[in-house]
């Protein structure tokens, strides 16, 4: 994987070198790092926690809940924003990234190549159909399924089945669930993209990134506003995986589809999206509102001509492959984190 997998343990056995700097807490600190929808308890008996999240989403309730548990702090690291989210007043959230580690991993499984020939218009991967990947892909499969290169299984997410009550999307849904469920789509390098094997699904050179002058990312979470009993607010992130890391370092245009905030929290680390078209969607954190802009602005790009199509984002995703191989994207979330570092050892001397 590309991020540590779930490790919890008192601070003096952290394995990874990269968080030793919570050592320097000098309380009796507890840590759950790198988790993944966490269905463990905090053990009582400490003065601090420390939990992170990059390997999955930030899970919320698990944290209220610890929060129940515990009256101590609990220090969560993650590469989130957490907007407006309603937490306990002991759950204290930092910024601490984990997006460049995770680069420089892809770096070193999948030396650069230089082997761009567009042929197709647009690439999706939708090996786990969810709410928004269902959307996006039916569009695609609908509109321009002989030029793009589209892999799809049969595996349902746990959002798959849920309408959105309006007409048009809940059009696609009808569409999809009617005509291409149950059909399972392959390409020529469909073994690159397996079930929850980064080391496999990392490759930024496959034909699905170098062939094709625009991707849909289909991220694996996509929520962000939230109506529930928590109350209304944007979800922590945005959170984002290989698939949107892997087109920053082959120098791929894509359209995000998951959270809010994607294009403009990676604009933060220098990255540009000069592309040219309306990127406005970004700024929406409506689930329904955002898919439904993310959509028309797919329809005015299946009008366009491959070749114009990729001339739109090339001048920027080169820019950005740059900005990763330069280390200057490396150094910049450095930066942050020793700032952070700082931050942390201060406030809780």
């Amino acid at each position: 994987m590309l991020v540590p997998l779930p490790w919890q343990g008192s601070v003096d056995q952290i394995p990874d070198k990269r968080m030793h700097w919570l050592k320097d807490l000098k309380k009796k600190t507890y840590c759950a790092l790198w988790q993944r929808w966490p269905d463990q308890d905090l053990p009582a008996g400490h003065e601090i926690y420390v939990v992170s999240f990059h390997l999955e989403a930030v899970d919320i309730r698990w944290l209220h809940k610890q929060a129940t548990i515990t009256s101590q702090p609990i220090i969560v690291l993650s590469d989130s924003n957490f907007y407006d989210c309603p937490m306990p007043a002991n759950v204290i959230p930092y910024k601490f990234y984990w997006w460049h580690h995770q680069i420089e991993q892809i770096k070193q499984w999948f030396p650069r190549e230089d082997n761009k020939n567009i042929t197709h218009k647009f690439s999706a991967i939708c090996n786990r159909i969810t709410q928004s990947k269902l959307l996006i892909t039916t569009v695609l499969l609908e509109e321009c399924f002989n030029e793009s290169m589209i892999k799809l299984s049969t595996w349902e997410g746990q959002d798959s089945r849920i309408t959105t009550n309006t007409n048009r999307l809940d059009m696609l849904y009808n569409t999809f669930y009617n005509k291409w469920y149950g059909k399972k789509i392959d390409l020529p390098d469909s073994k690159n993209f397996k079930h929850d094997s980064q080391i496999v699904n990392s490759n930024p050179w496959t034909e699905v990134y170098q062939n094709c002058a625009l991707h849909f990312t289909n991220e694996s979470f996509h929520y962000s506003y939230m109506q529930d009993e928590l109350g209304h607010y944007v979800h922590p992130g945005p959170f984002i995986t290989e698939k949107t890391l892997k087109c920053l370092v082959g120098a791929t245009g894509f359209i995000p589809i998951g959270q809010y905030d994607t294009y403009n929290s990676l604009q933060e680390l220098g990255f540009n999206f000069s592309y040219g078209i309306d990127l406005a969607f970004d700024q929406d954190p409506g689930n329904i509102t955002r898919l439904e802009k993310i959509i028309d602005l797919t329809y005015d790009l299946v009008k366009l001509d491959t070749n114009d199509l990729y001339d739109l984002t090339k001048t920027a995703s080169k820019t950005n492959q740059e900005h990763v191989y330069s280390n200057t994207l490396f150094n910049i979330c450095e930066e942050h984190n020793r700032a952070c570092i700082t931050q942390v050892l201060d406030d809780f001397k």
